[in-house]
């Protein structure tokens, strides 16, 4: 049986930003034309239109693919 798991680094992405810019959590939602309430439920979704996730890869300046992590468990 394989197993997939999907984890989203949308939160992680976003602190390292933060640490790295000084920005806050208030400010990139407002760049991004989002509510922090919204901002706060994309961390905690692993499902995300892809005009969404393109839109934060474009602002965090990184690819997609660094947004998501992606696993196969395959058990016996």
């Amino acid at each position: 049986m394989r197993i997939r798991i999907i984890k989203n680094n949308l939160e992680e992405m976003i602190n390292q930003y933060s640490e790295r810019t000084g920005a806050t959590k208030t400010w990139i939602s407002k760049q991004l034309e989002m509510s922090p309430q919204r901002l706060y439920q994309l961390y905690k979704s692993n499902n995300m239109y892809v005009d969404i996730a393109l839109k934060f890869a474009e602002f965090l300046n990184c690819d997609v693919k660094d947004l998501f992590e992606y696993e196969i468990i395959t058990k016996l």
